[in-house]
């Protein structure tokens, strides 16, 4: 006796039926920031104090790459984002770290902020940073 007699349904036939129905809709995410958060875990794996108001930060992404000692420059937050180490919410006007531009063109961490009050202070110039989940 065949498998396929046994439930009177061929299983060839319902793979097939059911590959042409129409997939469900892909479902939105509420906002932009909040993927990125959920997406993303902190690549930054050290950060050395440069002078008062510039950092060095090394850090390493899959789909961004690798860099060393990147160049941070202090400012205000120009508008809402996520700090890049901690994941916490960054408002505009917030005091954050941000890469320095060189030449013509943008890093690919452009758009990427660290709040101040996270960027940790010690003793030793560097500090290593873990990334959490």
């Amino acid at each position: 006796m065949e498998a396929s007699n046994m439930n009177n349904t061929d299983p060839w036939r319902a793979i097939v039926t059911h590959l042409r129905e129409p997939a469900p809709p892909p479902q939105r995410m509420r906002d932009r920031r909040t993927r990125h958060v959920l997406a993303d875990v902190s690549p930054i794996c050290r950060i050395e104090w440069s002078t008062q108001s510039t950092i060095l930060v090394s850090w390493s992404d899959a789909t961004a790459g690798r860099r060393e000692d990147q160049a941070w420059r202090a400012c205000i937050a120009r508008g809402a984002g996520v700090c890049k180490l901690t994941g916490a919410a960054v408002r505009r006007g917030d005091l954050i770290f941000r890469p320095i531009r060189r030449g013509h063109g943008m890093p690919a961490t452009a758009p990427d902020m660290i709040l101040a009050e996270s960027a940790p202070r010690g003793v030793s110039s560097i500090v290593a940073v873990k990334a959490t989940p």
